[in-house]
């Protein structure tokens, strides 16, 4: 695909570069105005603690820096750690570490904004769930944010349990370089401060580190079932006997569809 000529400057990627960045799964966003987009959208303030996942050359690092009061941008590729190092040494409110963000806690921030690697977002969503961030503000390949809309598959059931999602804008796979296969979607979910009583049921279950049998028991439990009326709520749906015994990680969206349609009856 060519490239359109206002990407044709002095940070544009050789084709060596192109390559390696497909095989990291790289796509770096040249358009200027979906990045102004992208920052107004996580409408920052100095109070926000944000993270970056892939900070690339800093295009969105260095918006982020002047808006917030702390970014903390991951970038595993330390061919651009010279331009970051730079960008560095003007922002005292930016840390960058050259590492997987997956293995670092993100309990201290409160927004992601990032352009990641498509590869990353089911498991950004997962870890944003379980370390409590409140916004995220990404772009992520049309495919998955088909299943995010669609509400069928276990993480699109998962997403729209703890977070309102908001379609933002579609973007051509034009604006990126290298460009990826496919377009993209701006998304904004954002946290909900309340769960209904059927989304805290099903939050209850995901919890629970344990086989699905259990966490079906100990969360009616927890909404005043002793376990004998529990048991035998289960044991009255007839659930697979080889599905309850599953670690509740194994768990499938269609499972937890199940369990939504019949909360009342479980209740």
């Amino acid at each position: 695909m060519p490239i359109s000529k206002k990407f044709q400057n002095n940070s544009d990627l050789d084709s060596g570069e192109v390559e390696r960045n497909l095989e990291k799964g790289q796509h770096f966003l040249k358009d200027k105005e979906i990045i102004e987009k992208e920052i107004a959208v996580a409408d920052l303030s100095k109070k926000d603690r944000v993270i970056e996942i892939g900070a690339g050359e800093g295009n969105l690092t260095e918006k982020l820096v002047k808006k917030s009061g702390k970014v903390l941008a991951f970038e595993i590729d330390e061919r651009y750690s010279e331009k970051l190092k730079k960008l560095k040494e003007n922002y005292d409110n930016l840390e960058i570490i050259y590492d997987n963000a997956l293995n670092y806690s993100w309990r201290d921030y409160s927004k992601i904004v990032s352009n990641i690697p498509y590869f990353l977002s089911e498991q950004l969503i997962k870890k944003s769930i379980e370390d409590g961030i409140l916004e995220i503000v990404v772009i992520v390949g049309e495919k998955f944010g088909e299943i995010l809309e669609k509400k069928e598959s276990k993480i699109g059931v998962i997403s729209n349990l703890f977070y309102e999602i908001d379609f933002i804008q579609k973007i051509n796979k034009s604006c990126f370089l290298p460009p990826p296969r496919t377009n993209s979607w701006l998304i904004k979910l954002r946290r909900k401060e309340k769960l209904s009583s059927k989304e805290a049921f099903l939050a209850s279950i995901l919890g629970k580190k344990s086989k699905i049998k259990n966490a079906l028991l100990y969360s009616l439990v927890e909404r005043g079932k002793t376990k004998r009326e529990a048991r035998k709520i289960i044991e009255k749906k007839g659930f697979s006997k080889q599905v309850l015994e599953k670690p509740v990680s194994r768990i499938t969206g269609r499972f937890l569809i199940k369990l939504a349609e019949n909360f009342e009856k479980l209740d």
